[in-house]
């Protein structure tokens, strides 16, 4: 069977609102550890997406970023606001990282690094997705773009539940 996706064109700028969002399919993995592929349009028929661009699973700085939308889940879900966490690290790699600290949200592997390149996400200094977050509508136009997340920033927090109405 052969892959009949459009290829996606990677980007030298993050998407900025108001930009129609690549759409893509990935391997992911659940909290319970299960495996499936995360169909961006099938997700955005449910409602809005906040996918969180990390660096690596286990690091310190991108495990408190994940926790701190870990933390604030039930408050997101109760939004409607699915939460998909992404970098480049394997299906293995995001299987250990789900195990170690049970996440409530999915880890997408984009080990190709095409959908963070798409985004505009890409870090070419360290070769891998850098740490942001972007919102998008169920019409899969971004309403919000943080190209450069700081998780111990609490202002950035702020922000991003400003933009999804929630502060």
């Amino acid at each position: 069977m052969s892959d009949t996706r459009p290829a996606l064109t990677p980007r030298e700028t993050p998407l900025a609102p108001g930009d129609q969002a690549p759409r893509f399919t990935l391997p992911a993995i659940r909290a319970d550890g299960s495996q499936f592929d995360a169909d961006l349009a099938e997700l955005l028929a449910a409602g809005p997406v906040m996918l969180v661009f990390y660096q690596d699973d286990g690091m310190p700085v991108c495990t408190s970023e994940l926790k701190a939308f870990a933390q604030e889940h039930a408050l997101l879900a109760e939004a409607g606001v699915q939460v998909l966490a992404i970098n480049t690290n394997g299906l293995g790699s995001h299987r250990r990282f789900q195990e170690r600290d049970h996440y409530p949200f999915p880890l997408i592997s984009d080990f190709y690094g095409e959908v963070v390149k798409a985004y505009g996400m890409w870090d070419p200094d360290e070769a891998k997705s850098r740490r942001g977050v972007v919102i998008l509508d169920p019409d899969g136009r971004v309403t919000y773009a943080l190209p450069h997340f700081n998780p111990g920033s609490v202002s950035t927090f702020e922000e991003i539940f400003r933009a999804l109405g929630l502060a």
